[in-house]
């Protein structure tokens, strides 16, 4: 009971962080589409961000913190800090290498890509480039700051680097290629902000104390072969938008922009609520793993597994019976106009399904982490993507929405097949009453869908509230009514 309520405390600190950040970095949207609209300088902004995303992914600096706090955990408080500095200088002297290489490469990658202005592409390029050094040392950073379950600095970077993104775009908002070029600006300047600065406070105070250790080859080593599946297998879950980055370049201009603004507002239920569980409930997962209490750990991920799966849906469900109206209400102004709205509608309806992979991946992949079992999910993701990119070449209908629907599927294929393979010590996750579980929430969620588009008003304000009311009762009515076994809402006896 006390794991439970210490899990809660910093999933509620996590959670009202990340919808913070989430609803900042959604604001900067609606402003990105106001300055810009639809339009080749936004899509330059999206392919600028191809290499170093992948980059970052590339060196496992999105899973940082899954890598590093086993290798951590395993420590003594003694070694525990120079292990940590030597791994910290180790690593950030080897991706400021890595960025400099590409760099160099930069006029070559305009080319690759195939961008309408190279000149313009590499100005908005060379300070995104430069600003994943930061985010990849600020990772580490927080890295221990999760281990020691601070979560408090870690929870102000996306904040501040949202935040200086939205001032440098607004300060140079006088056109759409200056906003573009002001938004790469604040990307670098709020990295070294929210990511190194605020964190190297965050760790001290956390207990890190910083001198100079030297690098160790050994430590390097141990890292590299915990992390070679995430570095070597690209999972969809990783590149599902790096594919529509690429495929989209080849479409019509804006394209990529169009897939952008859609995606942005299926990200946000899963950033605020998916993505705050399975960070805040990861160093409890491992502790859970590390002293056998195994019993407590698989009804831990089947609980956040079906709670997800019911309240994402429902969320998805409010999007999807209310598309064109959210798509209006948060883009259509400024650049951004009424056939923009359309064509940005025409992916939401179907990217918006992502919600719950996207979600159910938080869990089941830090479900595999935990164990040290990196390669499966890594190389089953990594075939899946081949497989996606194939059946993106070969497409017949090339166009956004096939494009969206591919990827999109390929999302469900995964998130299913790590369910149905996930193992805690030989007891299965999916059991017959987390299947009875999600086939009750399929049930919920599809009488909501069917109930809000039978309620039409003329209002679109009306029309939103009434659906939103309509699809919360009736998924609270059907949680008492169908009696849930792993999604608690009301006292038993």
């Amino acid at each position: 009971m006390q794991n439970y309520k210490k899990l809660i405390g910093s999933i509620s600190i996590v959670t009202a962080s990340y919808a913070a950040s989430r609803l900042l970095g959604f604001f900067r949207e609606i402003l990105l589409a106001k300055w810009t609209g639809v339009s080749s300088a936004t899509d330059t902004l999206d392919l600028a961000f191809i290499i170093p995303d992948f980059l970052f992914y590339l060196s496992a600096g999105g899973y940082l913190a899954i890598t590093l706090i086993p290798l951590m955990s395993s420590k003594s408080d003694e070694d525990l800090n120079n292990y940590f500095l030597s791994l910290l200088y180790g690593l950030s002297l080897v991706f400021i290498l890595f960025s400099l290489i590409v760099f160099l490469f930069r006029y070559k990658l305009s080319e690759v890509l195939n961008v309408e202005s190279p000149s313009f592409f590499i100005e908005v390029f060379t300070p995104i480039i430069f600003s994943q050094i930061f985010f990849f040392v600020g990772a580490i950073l927080m890295s221990y700051q999760y281990l020691k379950e601070n979560f408090l600095y870690a929870s102000f970077a996306p904040l501040v680097y949202n935040g200086t993104i939205i001032f440098f775009g607004w300060i140079n908002s006088s056109s759409a290629e200056s906003t573009v070029k002001g938004f790469a600006l604040g990307t670098l300047v709020g990295s070294i902000i929210g990511h190194l600065i605020i964190q190297i406070i965050g760790a001290s105070r956390s207990g890190l104390k910083f001198s100079f250790v030297p690098p160790r080859l050994i430590y390097l080593k141990e890292y590299l072969f915990i992390s070679l599946p995430l570095i070597v297998g690209q999972s969809i879950a990783v590149i599902d938008e790096q594919l529509f980055r690429i495929f989209g370049s080849m479409l019509t201009v804006g394209s990529v922009a169009t897939f952008r603004y859609a995606r942005r507002i299926a990200l946000l239920p899963v950033g605020i609520i998916a993505q705050a569980i399975g960070v805040a409930s990861y160093p409890l997962l491992a502790k859970l793993f590390k002293s056998n209490h195994i019993e407590e750990l698989v009804l831990l991920i089947r609980k956040q597994l079906s709670y997800l799966f019911l309240f994402n849906g429902a969320v998805m469900i409010f999007c999807l019976a209310n598309a064109e109206s959210i798509i209006s209400i948060i883009y259509e102004r400024g650049a951004f106009n009424s056939t923009n709205t359309i064509d940005v509608t025409s992916i939401f309806s179907i990217i918006v399904f992502a919600i719950l992979p996207w979600s159910m991946n938080q869990i089941l992949s830090r479900s595999y982490y935990v164990q040290k079992k990196f390669w499966f999910p890594v190389l089953s993701g990594t075939a899946i993507a081949v497989l996606t990119t194939l059946f993106l070449i070969v497409s017949n209908n090339k166009n956004a929405q096939t494009y969206s629907l591919i990827i999109t599927l390929s999302l469900f294929v995964y998130s299913i097949y790590l369910l149905s393979n996930l193992k805690i010590k030989n007891l299965k996750i999916l059991n017959l009453s987390l299947v009875k579980d999600v086939t009750k929430s399929c049930i919920i969620l599809l009488l909501s869908y069917f109930l809000s588009e039978l309620l039409i008003f003329e209002s679109v304000y009306i029309q939103l509230t009434t659906s939103l009311i309509t699809i919360a009762g009736l998924t609270f009515t059907f949680l008492v009514l169908l009696k849930f076994e792993y999604i608690n809402i009301t006292k038993r006896n």
